[in-house]
């Protein structure tokens, strides 16, 4: 590969928003690390992308866990001897009312949606540097207004925004940090959702009445996005947060 592209750091990179995001970074000719929990499916798509022509590598890692991070960003690291981007995609998403909850699901969610996110930037940080990159943290409109049974995931993404700011500060001006809101897109995440509804495709059509632009979202929209942030267009953006729900958080429910 030719070392004036990028590499690119994506965790949660097999699916959803993330595979979307590494779709879009390898066709423009960026290398794509691939990090994910569920090894077959980001094999798979290293495969895909590799037959395109593109850069990719597969990484396993459970981003809750310090060494496994840093182990991943080392492999991609020895494979193009530099890195670029990191983008902050993984997440999980559990919703029930707060009192419900047990502890073990708490300390899933906030050590997978805010200390992996953590984890990642900290030891990605010294390689970013080196290359004046950035960091792209994947957050959610949730974050800054939430519905009904959301208050711990909710409370993940706000406190990611606030790690956002707060990274952008002490990495500043080396490293430029910040975060996309999406707001309902078609992902995996959604799955739970639709698989509870006797008619998906009709809970998805009432659902994209509700938002201004009259649709819910797709993975490639909040990747485009993503891809703005980790560009020369975005060099004086920093610590921000760039909301991506169709005017979602526009609208006055009363």
């Amino acid at each position: 590969m030719s070392f004036d592209r990028r590499v690119v750091f994506i965790t949660g990179g097999a699916s959803g928003i993330g595979r979307a995001t590494a779709e879009l970074f390898a066709a423009s000719g960026d290398a794509v690390a691939i990090c994910d929990v569920q090894e077959a499916r980001a094999q798979s798509l290293q495969v895909e992308l590799e037959a395109k022509g593109f850069a990719a590598l597969s990484v396993t890692a459970d981003i809750r866990e310090a060494s496994a991070v840093e182990r991943a960003i080392d492999i991609a690291v020895g494979k193009w001897g530099r890195l670029d981007v990191l983008c902050n995609n993984a997440g999980i998403e559990i919703n029930r009312p707060a009192n419900e909850f047990t502890t073990e699901e708490y300390d899933a969610m906030v050590d997978t949606n805010l200390k992996g996110s953590f984890l990642c930037s900290k030891c990605a940080y010294p390689h970013l540097r080196k290359q004046l990159g950035s960091i792209i943290n994947t957050a959610s409109v949730q974050g800054l207004a939430c519905e009904a049974s959301t208050a711990v995931y909710a409370s993940t993404k706000s406190a990611l925004l606030g790690l956002t700011r707060g990274m952008a500060r002490d990495f500043a001006p080396e490293v430029r940090v910040n975060s996309v809101c999406p707001g309902a897109i078609l992902t995996p995440m959604m799955d739970a959702f639709l698989a509870s509804q006797s008619d998906p495709q009709a809970a998805i059509d009432a659902m994209g009445k509700n938002i201004p632009l009259g649709r819910v979202g797709r993975p490639e929209e909040i990747a485009a996005v993503i891809y703005f942030l980790a560009s020369r267009g975005a060099s004086y953006v920093t610590g921000a947060f760039f909301v991506v729900d169709g005017g979602l958080l526009a609208k006055l429910a009363i």
